[in-house]
């Protein structure tokens, strides 16, 4: 078992080396500058490769071409990294070698492993576990390790504010946090601005990025984005989707949870937002945050109400089992059923009774699938999985997710050291890089983030509906700009 581990670790290193996914050594400042035009073939990673000796430091080529840019047009302006085009002026930075062998970089996590939540946070956390390791096998960050200390919350937001008060406590100079709770998010939203650490999330709450805060960045778009672009789209391809006999309004019906996440959809500016396309929303219900909950009477009320349309702000075991007992009741041809982006996923399929009881859930899809094996970041993160020997249920969007969000991280990281220097590194400094390094692609793509413009959540997503098991999670609409319903206050 062990020589396997060792020759599926091999493999990895390989992919990241030859992708440039994940490896951590990038340029430190540049000494000189040096003009080079694009020729036929070229790409970023490998000029950085090439000319500074390491394939991360193309952001240093484009950060540096984009402000010579500014001084003189000739020189190209990148907006996207991946397409650059021959004959293009770029400036390369010419540098002398940084080492930090011997120094350590800190990353905190905190989330619920033995709550309601747990089966749900172990794959995130692996995914953030495993990449890691891969990077500090490939080098770290300039030679400096990077480190994951996780505190288990089990679901409790005092837990979660006692796990940031003793990470806090211990390091003297916290850079980055993540979390996986959007009550955590919004707890501890003021105090991350506050104590300038960038927080990266998959808590999605508009609250939490929004109200009081300033340091808190989303793995994904907020939750109203996420129910305005789904109905949005309802809305314009309403006779294709509709149930028979629905008629020409859509009447939605709101199922969740009643906790920040649960109740995250539906805000002051998604219900004007909503209101302004026309539609209704006719029924709001909360049920249990268990897998055994009963959505019975609450799936009566909606019909009851003229519902046509359900959305449910929840994940996993919340989706299936509204999915379950509409088809109990035999009611599942009566409602289109929708989902933020955490219900459309491979856990879910753990909680159906029935797996083709998934067929037809409509979501907001704000990254790519494992099924997209044409892209090199699905690629990397399939070879990460299998040479860790994950269990085939964890390959869900959560591990893959957090493998993203370790290249986001890293990235940011290796952006802040390149503008201030490791030893003015802070995560003032980091939040600084997230903002200049957007619009920009976490894991070749798999993620896409844009956190200019006083944004701190990507939007732009996909629309999939399931049209058999995971693998046919199938794109409607594919990545196009979502709806901005961030609050106001």
């Amino acid at each position: 078992m062990l020589k396997k581990s060792l020759v599926n670790l091999a493999v990895v290193l390989s992919l990241l080396l030859s992708l440039g996914l994940g490896v951590a050594n990038a340029a430190p400042p540049a000494q000189a500058e040096v003009t080079y035009t694009v020729k036929l073939g070229d790409n970023l990673w490998t000029l950085a490769e090439k000319y500074l000796g390491n394939g991360p430091a193309y952001w240093a080529i484009v950060d540096v071409t984009n402000a010579k840019h500014t001084e003189d047009s000739s020189f190209a302006s990148i907006e996207n990294p991946s397409l650059i085009h021959p004959g293009w002026k770029l400036v390369i930075p010419v540098t002398e070698a940084l080492a930090l062998t011997g120094e350590t970089i800190t990353i905190y996590h905190f989330g619920d492993l033995s709550g309601p939540y747990a089966a749900i946070t172990g794959p995130l956390i692996h995914g953030a576990e495993d990449a890691v390791a891969a990077i500090n096998e490939a080098g770290g960050i300039y030679g400096a390790t990077l480190a994951l200390k996780f505190a288990d919350t089990a679901s409790s937001i005092d837990e979660a504010v006692a796990a940031y008060d003793r990470f806090t406590g211990e390091g003297e100079n916290p850079l980055v946090m993540i979390t996986y709770g959007s009550g955590e998010v919004e707890a501890l939203a003021q105090r991350f601005a506050e104590d300038k650490i960038v927080n990266l999330t998959a808590g999605l709450s508009a609250r939490g990025f929004y109200i009081d805060s300033g340091y808190t960045f989303g793995l994904g778009p907020i939750y109203p984005d996420q129910i305005g672009t789904v109905m949005a789209f309802l809305k314009d391809n309403w006779d294709t989707y509709k149930p028979a006999d629905a008629g020409d309004a859509i009447k939605l019906a709101c199922l969740s949870w009643p906790t920040a996440f649960g109740q995250g959809a539906l805000t002051d500016e998604s219900r004007a937002y909503l209101a302004d396309l026309g539609i209704e929303v006719v029924a709001e219900e909360v049920y249990d945050v268990s897998p055994a909950a009963d959505t019975t009477a609450a799936i009566l009320n909606a019909q009851v109400a003229g519902a046509n349309v359900i959305w449910t702000n929840t994940l996993a075991f919340g989706t299936s089992v509204i999915l379950n007992d509409l088809n109990a009741l035999g009611l599942r041809d009566q409602f289109v059923v929708g989902a933020d982006n955490w219900g459309m996923d491979l856990a879910t399929y753990a909680f159906l009774a029935d797996p083709a009881y998934g067929v037809g859930l409509i979501a907001a899809f704000p990254y790519l699938w494992w099924t997209d094996a044409d892209n090199a970041g699905i690629q990397y993160a399939q070879q990460l999985f299998e040479a860790n020997e994950r269990t085939a249920g964890e390959h869900n969007v959560g591990y893959l997710l957090l493998v993203a969000g370790m290249d986001m991280a890293v990235k940011a990281i290796q952006h802040a050291i390149d503008t201030v220097g490791y030893e003015n590194l802070t995560g003032e400094a980091v939040h600084d890089a997230l903002v200049a390094m957007s619009p920009f692609e976490a894991l070749d793509g798999v993620l896409r983030a844009d956190f200019s413009g006083g944004s701190r959540s990507p939007h732009v997503s996909q629309i999939r509906m399931i049209q058999g098991g995971p693998d046919a999670f199938v794109v409607l609409q594919d990545w196009a700009e979502i709806p901005d319903l961030r609050p106001t206050e």
